[in-house]
C-alpha cells in the first residue's frame, strides 16, 4: 500500500482557512499573483523553491518542509502512475567485482 500525500497546495489552503485569510490576502502576504497562488492551491502548479522561501518569510514554516512536501507528493504521483501502467523500473546492470588482486607498482628508489 503506497502512501498518498496531499498536494502541498491543500496544506496552504488549510492554513489560509485556519488563519481566516482569503486567497488575495495570502497572495499579497507571499508577494505573488493571486492567479499563481490559486494554481498551487488547486494542485495545478507545484510549490516552487521560490514560493517555499516566500512562505517561510511569512512565518508559516521552513522552506525545507514545503519542498519535502512537494517532493513527497510528486514521488507518490510517479509511484501511482507506474502501478497503474504496470511498468516496473529495473535497476541498471551493475559491473561485476573483479576477483583479481590489484596490481602493485614497483617503487623506484633512484639508487
Amino acid at each position: 500500500m503506497s502512501r498518498n500525500p496531499s498536494h502541498p497546495g491543500r496544506l496552504i489552503a488549510d492554513t489560509c482557512e485556519r488563519k481566516s485569510l482569503s486567497v488575495q490576502e495570502a497572495a499579497a502576504l507571499f508577494g505573488i499573483e493571486c492567479a499563481d497562488l490559486t494554481a498551487v492551491l488547486e494542485g495545478r502548479a507545484p510549490v516552487t523553491p521560490e514560493l517555499a522561501l516566500r512562505i517561510e518569510a511569512a512565518g508559516w514554516s521552513k522552506a525545507d518542509n514545503w519542498m519535502q512536501s512537494q517532493s513527497a507528493y510528486v514521488l507518490a504521483q510517479a509511484r501511482r502512475s507506474l502501478e497503474r501502467t504496470g511498468a516496473v523500473p529495473t535497476a541498471p546492470e551493475q559491473p561485476q567485482a573483479s576477483t583479481m588482486e590489484p596490481a602493485t607498482a614497483a617503487v623506484s628508489t633512484g639508487r
